[in-house]
Order: structure tokens, then sequence, then C-alpha cells
């Protein structure tokens, strides 16, 4: 009767040698693109996020964190892919603080703003309206263009705000899309 009991047990709790191969490439697999979905669309859904766009993520988070645990769902396999997952996520967070990641191409931030001047291209590249840019303007306390130094939308897709008259130390900038383009006075050297 033990038996039985320890045997149902482990069927609830346990994971076969196979089982962790599958969880483990499962969860590299669907963590590299759910990122790569995620980085390329996450700015689509525009500075401001609505309560849809939200669902949606969760939803998407919710389907790939079951398919990450193959045919049934166990104890030490959902522990496994959690321990993936912290694992990926500091090997990318490493990589983001390496010169190198930068070097290669990885933004860190996109100038849709320069002075007063609107940067429509690049807007439109990360699918934000104008008028977005204005509401994120007002809720940095800007009331007029001439205040505005730069506008950076970071990653999250929110906005930066850097006034004008305030020199920026070259550093803030390094990764961020357009900050070649800014004029010399815009930096404190």
């Amino acid at each position: 009767m033990s038996d039985t009991w320890q045997d149902g047990l482990w069927a609830q709790v346990g994971i076969t040698p196979a089982g962790i191969a599958g969880v483990i490439l499962a969860s590299v697999v669907l963590y590299l693109g759910f990122v790569v979905v995620v980085r390329m669309t996450w700015r689509y859904f525009g500075a401001s996020r609505s309560s849809f766009e939200l669902a949606l993520v969760t939803v998407l988070g919710a389907v790939v964190g079951r398919s990450m645990l193959g045919n049934s769902a166990t104890l030490l396999g959902g522990v496994l892919a959690l321990l993936t997952l912290f694992s990926l996520e500091a090997a990318v967070g490493l990589a983001r603080r390496n010169r190198r990641y930068t070097a290669l191409g990885h933004v860190n931030g996109v100038i849709v703003m320069s002075g007063g001047d609107v940067d429509i291209h690049e807007l439109r590249r990360l699918g934000i309206t104008e008028r977005d840019l204005w509401i994120g303007l007002r809720r940095h306390g800007i009331h007029n263009a001439s205040e505005v130094g730069a506008v950076v939308v970071e990653l999250d897709g929110r906005f930066s705000v850097l006034r004008s008259g305030v020199p920026v130390d070259r550093n803030i900038m390094i990764g961020v899309r357009g900050a070649a383009d800014l004029p010399d006075s815009f930096y404190a050297d």
C-alpha cells in the first residue's frame, strides 16, 4: 500500500529525466520566443498601456508558462521551469550591463523629440502617435515645446523628458538611438 501511495505522490510532484530535459528545452525556447515577440511589439502598444493590452500580455504569459511544463504539470517541473527562467533573465541582465551589448546595436532608447522638433518617422516606427507624445509631455509638466531638450522613448515604452537648458552627461545617453545627432550644447562636457 505504501508503494502505491508513494508512486501516486511522485506522479504529482516528481519529474522524470526526460521530463527534466523537456521542461528546460521548452523553457529556453519559449522564453527566447516570448522575449523576441514582446521586444518587437511592446512599444507598438503605445506609450500608455490599456487594460486590454496588459490582459493580452498576461494571457500570452499564461499560455507560454503552461506550455513550458509539458504533458503534466508537477511541482518539480514548475520549480525547474522557474529556475530556468530566472537563470535566463539573470544572463540577459548581465549581458545588458556589458558595453559590448550596446555596441552590437542593442538600443536602450530612441529620441523622438529634440528641442521643439518632433521626429515623426521615429514615432511611426515605434507605433506611437504624436498625441501620445503630447500627453506624455503634459504628464512631465511640460508647458511649451521650447522647454524640451529631448524626449527618449525607453525600452518599456515610457517617455523620459530631458529639459532644455539643463546639460546632460553623455553617459546617460549611451545606447540611445539618435543621441549622436544632438547638438554639443545639449551635453555637459
